[in-house]
């Protein structure tokens, strides 16, 4: 007990610099989720709310497309690609349509965002800048 007056100021001294620690890594967090709240990452996302209502199924399995895990987050990639080459400037619609599978299904599967751009780009030639 005779050591509480030395103690107990340490003690509320490194509360305080663990706190503002803590806070400094929920800032740096709210700062990232700032970046990602781009206007290309919240067309992304209405292009897949959008895509989720469409209902799509797969042939051999006859289930939704949004129930499979890797072909959600493929539509997901998609969207994401095509809202930043809409941004960069490409005559291409954002949003995914009922009827383009044939365009999607190729795509789906592509291991991230950037060969998804480079394939869309490969494969529709009648894409230009604006």
């Amino acid at each position: 007990m005779k050591y509480t007056p030395f103690i107990a100021p340490i003690l509320v001294t490194a509360v305080i610099a663990l706190n503002q620690t803590f806070a400094c890594d929920s800032q740096s967090s709210c700062k990232s989720n700032a970046k990602t709240s781009s206007p290309a990452q919240r067309l992304a996302e209405s292009c897949y709310r959008q895509w989720l209502t469409l209902d799509w199924t797969l042939a051999n399995a006859e289930m939704l497309a949004r129930d499979n895990l890797a072909f959600n987050e493929g539509v997901r990639n998609i969207c994401q690609a095509r809202a930043e080459l809409f941004f960069e400037g490409y005559e291409i619609k954002p949003f995914i349509a009922d009827d383009s599978q044939q365009e999607v299904f190729p795509l789906v599967f592509r291991p991230n965002v950037d060969t998804i751009k480079s394939q869309i780009r490969l494969n529709l030639p009648k894409l230009r800048l604006i």
